[in-house]
């Protein structure tokens, strides 16, 4: 399994290959030696009790012990993004130029694409609290993608009431 490890802030410590069948409960930074001076500062503990369920998919983050976890396609949106964008300047300038047939290839070859994209991509598993990422594991054919009411729960920011008012301002 590949985890892309973030701590509790969300803030990316580093990327690790760690074994299914018997997963460590300490990884490294790779590259840093253990017996280096500021070792523990390059060290995450994993909790591995209860982080699969009887049917070996995961159901709790071992980084920071959430529960919920979302699927998502193991695809760079930014170049999902481009390839866009990049189609749909062609399709207008092929359109400008009264090539209406092949503006109509151009975006039926991205519509193709973006099917080959959708149904030959992985997926990985994130955690709504610390967004660490998950792949290379089985994932459950049903495990629901990212839901907005759940992600509020886990969204960064002052606790309810603080930070709500403004400073006091001398007289």
């Amino acid at each position: 399994m590949h985890i892309h490890l973030r701590d509790i802030n969300r803030q990316e410590l580093f990327t690790v290959e760690v074994p299914l069948k018997n997963p460590p409960s300490v990884v490294r930074r790779p590259g840093v030696p253990i017996d280096a001076p500021d070792a523990h500062r390059h060290e995450v503990y994993l909790n591995w009790d209860r982080a699969f369920n009887d049917e070996g998919h995961l159901v709790r983050c071992p980084v920071c012990g959430c529960r919920e976890l979302f699927a998502r396609k193991d695809f760079q949106q930014i170049t999902g993004l481009v390839i866009v964008v990049l189609a749909a300047t062609v399709a207008i300038v092929l359109f400008a130029v009264n090539y209406v047939i092949w503006a109509l290839t151009v975006l039926g070859i991205v519509a193709f694409v973006d099917l080959l994209i959708y149904f030959f991509t992985g997926k990985r598993l994130v955690c709504y609290r610390c967004r660490s990422e998950f792949k290379g594991l089985t994932i459950r054919p049903r495990h629901p993608g990212w839901e907005l009411a759940i992600g509020e729960k886990y969204r960064q920011g002052p606790p309810p009431g603080e930070g709500t008012q403004p400073p006091d301002t001398p007289a």
